[in-house]
């Protein structure tokens, strides 16, 4: 992941945590041997002891919340007490979001052991998150971290936009998939915004943690990798010179390889962007050195050493200001892979580079000269 977002865009996340604390009271007084009723009054009182008033009439009020809790929580207690700890326990645990990112805690799911429960709570979590677009919830998550992004790029790829708040609806991805994690379905820690390719096309309904095997970015607190190109080898007899792209990450590789394997980072990158853009980015390099020897600020008989700080200026220059978009901040990467190998005095790049500094007309002039 290239970039995290504001963790101030979860603060809004009063209807998860209503009904987390709904479902502890029902625990709580099913253990007490209290009979809980399903009536408008239970549901009232459940609802005023864990919200304001104002909260507490907007909850009362989303048609369908109360059915499906109800529904819930008969399901819940026709569990022994023990069974009744464990549900209560792996909803906790499918909270702590950021544990099961970093593996410093492994996911619980109760599919198999209890799939009644299971179903019971993805259809209330589930309801839940939909009614967040109804409460406008979603929209106010997605307009914070729009106004955060200063570029307007999907983090999850570096390639697509991101949707303008006043466009249609952009894709807010559930992280941590619904389907195995659901009592985690409406915190808005687990929602977060993608770029329609990364979320229909790549993410889909991929379990990130694969079960508590891997380690994921933190979507909301994260250190974006270092990417290499380094890896990369030169297409043997291949004419014109051709690269065999290789992507490599140097940091914070766990999850880097995770982020890989999630949204096919690397295919992608090889695929849609170093080889369609690397003779663009070649030319763009060669018609800066073009106009700069028209205007005289380079001349026609440059040393290996000229030409090489050439190459390294432009380098400098692309990290310092990345092309925005289209995973742009791969351009530099691919000029620092062509000064290593400048600098291991590879024949076929430095003759690259000769060219594109000097120019082909140029080098046979002075050549003949």
């Amino acid at each position: 992941m290239l970039r995290s977002y504001p963790i101030a865009a979860t603060v809004d996340n009063w209807l998860h945590d209503a009904i987390v604390g709904i479902i502890q009271d029902v625990h709580d007084k099913l253990n007490a041997g209290e009979n809980i009723t399903n009536t408008q009054r239970t549901w009232l009182n459940l609802v005023s002891a864990r919200t304001t008033m104002q909260r507490a009439n907007t909850l009362v009020g989303l048609i369908g919340v109360k059915s499906r809790l109800f529904a819930f929580k008969d399901e819940y207690a026709n569990l022994a007490q023990p069974d009744r700890e464990v549900v209560l326990a792996t909803l906790a645990n499918q909270n702590e979001i950021v544990n099961l990112l970093n593996r410093t805690q492994q996911p619980q799911v109760i599919s198999q052991t209890y799939p009644l429960i299971h179903d019971k709570a993805k259809d209330l979590f589930v309801f839940c998150f939909e009614k967040l677009t109804d409460l406008n919830v979603r929209a106010g998550q997605y307009s914070i971290i729009f106004s955060n992004l200063a570029d307007k790029i999907c983090p999850f790829c570096g390639i697509e936009r991101v949707m303008n708040p006043e466009e249609t609806a952009q894709d807010q991805d559930h992280y941590l998939a619904k389907s195995i994690y659901p009592f985690c379905a409406a915190n808005l820690r687990n929602l977060v915004p993608m770029c329609r390719c990364c979320n229909r096309d790549y993410k889909k309904n991929k379990d990130v943690i694969d079960g508590g095997l891997r380690r994921a970015f933190d979507p909301y607190n994260s250190t974006p990798p270092e990417i290499t190109l380094n890896p990369t080898m030169i297409v043997e007899d291949s004419s014109p010179i051709k690269f065999d792209w290789n992507i490599d990450f140097l940091t914070n590789a766990e999850e880097a390889e995770t982020w890989d394997s999630v949204f096919d980072i690397r295919t992608r990158y090889k695929r849609d962007i170093l080889n369609e853009y690397f003779d663009k980015w070649l030319w763009g390099f060669s018609e800066k050195c073009r106009k700069n020897r028209l205007r005289g600020y380079l001349g026609n008989n440059l040393n290996p050493d000229q030409v090489r700080q050439e190459l390294a200026y432009y380098q400098e220059d692309k990290a310092d200001n990345p092309s925005t978009g289209l995973a742009g901040f791969l351009e530099p990467l691919v000029f620092s892979f062509l000064l290593r190998k400048y600098d291991e005095n590879n024949s076929r790049v430095i003759s690259l580079i000769r060219i594109a500094v000097l120019g082909q007309q140029e080098i046979q002039d002075i050549e003949a000269a």
